[in-house]
């Protein structure tokens, strides 16, 4: 099997071993270390127990160590730990390490190494972060490692009681490799999504948008309109996008369509006002067990359009 140890200036990085859960215990139960994850562990069998589910699972994880001695450290003593998740769709990495050893690089110097192993050993050609907006330190590594902000969506820990945007940043082999040989990184097959809805009347389709659900008419075409656009958005390149276009009376409009919206934690404000504007629902506001909350609404051509924030 393939040695994984990847030695650098200062660190050695190893796979990670269920005996290192004592060592990383201090860590993964420090608040500071774990703010921006999940909860703290509470006893060392939580981090025994987290440790055998990133074994088992398809990502790699390496233990962080000091290749010498640093204070109380000693050599190859834990301090933290780098992995790729092994998620399904764009690989994820993910760190930590304990406070004690902030400030000094080392965190830049373990997630550089494991780029360089994942774009050269791993056959990767791109990596994601995800990272809570208020981490300020984590938002400042990725950008020094050259990593570029790609967008951002709404997520929620068990643990807490509200939901946090994070920010998704991303780095192409192309954007990480340099000299005569690099080259730039691909036009993305694909900037976004945007449902053309056919609908009895465009322009009074895009004004009821406008006014019942809070979107803002783009553009539309002809007078009167044939074609259109309206958006949901605070951003031009983000949120939801509907095109609507002029539909033939000899056609019936589909049945049975419904678009998902995700949207932020004002998701009662949101649904009060549809409530005050006698828009049409379709199921209630409530939270369910798949972990959302969520409302349905109709629009006047009979597509629903379901609301959901995480719960």
């Amino acid at each position: 099997m393939e040695d994984r140890t990847i030695h650098t200036d200062r660190l050695v990085m190893r796979p990670l071993i269920d005996g290192d859960a004592e060592a990383l215990y201090r860590t993964y139960s420090h608040p500071q270390a774990t703010r921006f994850w999940y909860a703290p562990h509470v006893t060392v069998d939580d981090t025994r127990a987290l440790i055998a589910s990133e074994l088992r699972g398809p990502g790699i994880s390496w233990t962080i160590c000091l290749g010498g001695e640093h204070g109380s450290n000693k050599l190859g003593e834990p301090i933290g730990v780098v992995n790729y998740l092994g998620n399904v769709g764009v690989p994820g990495l993910g760190y930590i390490m304990h406070p004690d050893y902030w400030g000094h690089g080392y965190m830049a110097e373990a997630v550089r190494a494991a780029l360089d192993y994942g774009f050269s050993n791993l056959g990767i050609d791109r990596v994601e972060l995800w990272i809570a907006e208020d981490n300020l330190r984590s938002l400042r590594l990725a950008e020094h490692l050259g990593f570029t902000y790609r967008g951002r969506f709404r997520q929620k820990y068990h643990h807490e009681l509200d939901s946090h945007e994070k920010r998704v940043y991303g780095l192409h082999i192309n954007e990480w490799r340099t000299g005569p040989d690099a080259k730039p990184a691909p036009v993305p097959p694909c900037y976004g999504l945007a449902p053309v809805l056919a609908v009895r009347d465009v322009g009074t389709t895009a004004e009821w948008y406008r006014d019942q659900l809070d979107f803002v008419i783009h553009w539309l075409v002809d007078d009167p309109p044939t074609h259109g656009s309206v958006a949901l958005c605070q951003w031009t390149p983000e949120g939801a996008h509907i095109q609507l276009t002029q539909a033939s009376e000899a056609i019936s409009l589909p049945t049975g369509l419904s678009l998902y919206l995700f949207v932020g934690p004002d998701i009662d404000e949101r649904y009060a006002r549809c409530l005050a504007r006698g828009v049409e629902i379709v199921r209630a506001l409530d939270s369910f067990p798949w972990g959302m909350r969520e409302f349905s609404v109709r629009d006047p051509n009979g597509y629903v359009l379901r609301f959901g924030t995480p719960a």
